[in-house]
């Protein structure tokens, strides 16, 4: 299937084989977040999250980084001169920038070609899994700025522990990808000509998975809320949803037939 490809701002869709790639396109400025490029991301990721022909999700930058995080001069100076309701505002864009990638049921994956600092990191920490080029630099930058960390401050403990995860954000210190994947701060580590071609492999895996892919990646993030007793009623209505899905009954009949199964997504 041939690709096809959008441009949202400073934001490029690309979408193929039942995947779409969401490209942050800044690269003169290493993919640095400012309020343009959270708001075209946004825009972009609510449009393949409710595109039911987009199964799973890629996100990578263009160039030598994934995001040097927050843009010095257009995102992070201009803080302290914005009211409270223009700090909530601003806030709350962010903050919709990284749970459109949270609340999508549809696995995530980051391709981390370079840098991925501050904010830039704790996008890729809100996506499913991480995949790392052996080059790559990763840093929770917010304390050099005097700031703390956004989603990391949730999520970086879960995924290294809570002595990793101060460790990180009290020193701003930047880890190799070597170093990332030995601490659970990323997933794979592959060489930086391999990045997109093994990326986009798993993606396309994943986007011929079936609809209970995107059931799982709800039930775990619901389950760090919850008791082991909660998760297993909660998961127990969720089975009940997905033995009535027409994946579920292609699993079976594909098995029962000896053949592969060719899964819809629904």
């Amino acid at each position: 299937m041939k690709a096809r490809e959008k441009e949202v701002g400073n934001v490029i869709i690309i979408r193929k084989n039942g995947m779409a790639t969401v490209v942050l396109n800044r690269p003169q400025k290493l993919n640095a977040l400012d309020p343009e490029l959270i708001g075209d991301l946004v825009e972009a990721l609510g449009e393949v999250g409710s595109d039911d022909t987009i199964r799973a999700v890629l996100i990578t930058g263009a160039g030598r980084a994934f995001s040097a995080g927050g843009d010095i001069l257009k995102d992070i100076a201009p803080l302290r001169e914005k009211s409270p309701s223009e700090f909530d505002g601003y806030m709350g864009q962010a903050v919709a920038m990284y749970k459109k990638v949270i609340d999508m049921e549809k696995p995530v994956i980051a391709a981390i070609n370079g840098h991925a600092i501050g904010a830039g990191l704790d996008l890729a920490l809100t996506c499913d899994i991480r995949i790392a080029a052996e080059n790559a630099q990763l840093g929770e930058f917010f304390v050099r700025m005097g700031l703390i960390p956004e989603a990391g401050i949730y999520l970086l403990p879960r995924l290294v522990g809570l002595g990793k995860a101060k460790l990180l954000t009290f020193t701003g210190d930047l880890v190799d990808a070597g170093k990332a994947e030995r601490m659970g701060l990323v997933d794979m580590v592959v060489p930086p000509d391999k990045l997109m071609s093994s990326a986009e492999e798993l993606t396309e895996k994943l986007a011929n998975g079936p609809k209970a892919i995107g059931i799982i990646k709800r039930a775990i993030n619901e389950s760090l809320r919850m008791t082991i007793d909660s998760s297993l009623d909660y998961v127990g209505r969720l089975q009940y949803q997905i033995v009535h899905t027409d994946d579920h009954r292609e699993a079976v009949t594909s098995w029962l037939e000896k053949r592969s199964p060719e899964f819809k997504g629904r």
